[in-house]
């Protein structure tokens, strides 16, 4: 007898629709519907021993896909900073512009990928912190009639707070936003952006 004919079961109640779906997929996996069902759950508890639910998971998944497609590349730290110092005032103005301008790109990007009007801060906060800038600790807030974005990071240079600054303005000027106000300084980036217009 295998041990899945020898496992006790029991009976889960599920709306139908959601049956008949789950039914189809196990039917195309070459599956059963027992066999799926239990593995949905089991990666469910998984999830949930990590302290995150298995929607936070999907989310998270869809948004790291999303940057992959979008050229979205991983850089050390030490390697931004490093190439940062080496750049004249007329390179920096030129790298904020490029900055500026991938942050728009994303912007318009994620608007296309994800079909939203995204005015909820934590929705924003997500994908911004999915783009791997694991070193900044990024913080939005609905402020007001529009938002505030923070970045604190105490190594990071002024410089790259400039074009941490653009990217992050680029990208809100794509969902819309109007930056009213920002304050830059080595470590520390405070951006207040209000809602314009609704996106198309």
């Amino acid at each position: 007898m295998s041990s899945e004919a020898s496992q006790k079961r029991k009976v889960l109640v599920a709306r139908e629709d959601l049956v008949n779906s789950l039914s189809l997929v196990a039917k195309k996996r070459g599956s059963t519907l027992y066999s799926l069902t239990n593995e949905i759950i089991e990666q469910a508890l998984r999830a949930e021993s990590m302290g995150v639910t298995l929607r936070d998971v999907l989310d998270t998944y869809e948004v790291l896909k999303a940057n992959r497609s979008a050229g979205q590349m991983l850089v050390p730290i030490d390697v931004l900073i490093a190439i940062v110092s080496k750049l004249t005032p007329r390179d920096l103005e030129e790298i904020e512009k490029l900055w500026k301008e991938a942050g728009r790109w994303y912007g318009e990007y994620v608007t296309i990928r994800f079909r939203e009007d995204f005015r909820d801060a934590q929705s924003l906060e997500k994908i911004l912190k999915e783009i791997r800038w694991e070193f900044v600790d990024l913080v939005i807030q609905n402020e007001g009639n529009g938002m505030r974005v923070r970045c604190v990071s105490p190594q990071i240079p002024v410089e790259l707070m400039k074009l941490i600054s653009m990217f992050i303005e680029g990208f809100l000027e794509a969902l819309a936003y109007k930056v009213e106000r920002r304050n830059i300084f080595k470590g520390i980036l405070d951006i207040y952006a209000t809602k314009t217009q609704q996106k198309q």
